[in-house]
């Protein structure tokens, strides 16, 4: 029987019984295309990294949620969008009951009335005393699959009341009455 060991390799003795195959040439394929995929995972990784990163430097873009009884969380915003000012049933009018003070509200701002979600059926709904100053955009309701609040928006600068109540399921209720005080 003739010796299948490598030419190369006459004195070596790398011979594999039944099946010649010249260790030496079929391991440089193989670590060649272990270093192409070594790198073709690197860049992948280094792409995905990239792609998640920023330009900005700047320390304060992280985000919160913003807190039920603040005006404005001192997070970024997205765009030119601002948070909403969350009013709850503490703000309302002292003399209803209120143990906090109403958040300073600018024209433009978004205020929703917060409180808690409604019971399936039930409306809230707010009425603002001067609707050109501050406009009721919202009813709260709940339907059994998604709840909302009511909600408005300042449209100018002044001071108005906006009453509100719940309604709905043999239930008539009067929520609270919140002064605004809007500036430019």
């Amino acid at each position: 029987m003739r010796s299948l060991a490598c030419p190369s390799q006459q004195g070596f003795d790398h011979y594999i019984s039944g099946w010649h195959n010249c260790l030496k040439n079929s391991e440089k394929p193989l670590k060649n295309r272990l270093v192409v995929a070594g790198i073709a995972v690197l860049a992948l990784a280094g792409l995905a990294v990239a792609g998640c990163s920023s330009d900005k430097k700047d320390s304060s873009s992280s985000t919160t949620a913003a807190p039920t009884t603040t005006a404005k969380s001192s997070s970024s915003t997205v765009g030119n969008v601002l948070p909403p000012i969350i009013l709850t049933p503490q703000m309302v009018n002292a003399n209803e009951g209120g143990t906090q003070p109403v958040p300073p509200i600018k024209v433009g701002d978004t205020v929703v009335f917060n409180f808690g979600t409604p019971e399936k059926g039930t409306t809230i709904t707010a009425m603002s005393s001067n609707p050109s100053i501050f406009e009721v955009t919202s009813k709260g309701t709940n339907d059994g699959t998604v709840a909302y609040n009511a909600g408005g928006k300042a449209l100018a600068p002044g001071t108005v009341t906006v009453t509100t109540g719940t309604t709905g399921n043999g239930v008539e209720n009067f929520d609270g009455t919140f002064t605004l005080v809007i500036t430019k």
